[in-house]
């Protein structure tokens, strides 16, 4: 599955307790080859073309980098909803 990433870093914004050394959470939107967003359909994140008014459904996806866990692999921890849910 091919994504394509569009970056918008959010200032300011901590979702969670996080180590000392974590100091930048990022926030994307993601979307697949056929353009279709991301967003929660009965606590199920799927992928759909979402336009006009619906546009406001898409779920961006909170990537913060973990650096307590096996940091040579480069772990990350991805969220939704502002970072108030996790992503597994």
């Amino acid at each position: 599955l091919a994504l394509l990433f569009l970056c918008a870093e959010a200032e300011g914004f901590a979702p969670c307790h996080a180590p000392a050394l974590q100091t930048k959470v990022f926030q994307y939107r993601i979307w697949d080859v056929n353009q279709k967003s991301l967003y929660l359909r009965d606590d199920q994140l799927v992928a759909g073309h979402l336009q006009g008014a619906n546009a406001a459904l898409e779920e961006k996806v909170f990537w913060v980098p973990n650096r307590a866990f096996e940091l040579s692999r480069l772990p990350v921890i991805l969220g939704i909803r502002n970072g108030t849910r996790c992503l597994a």
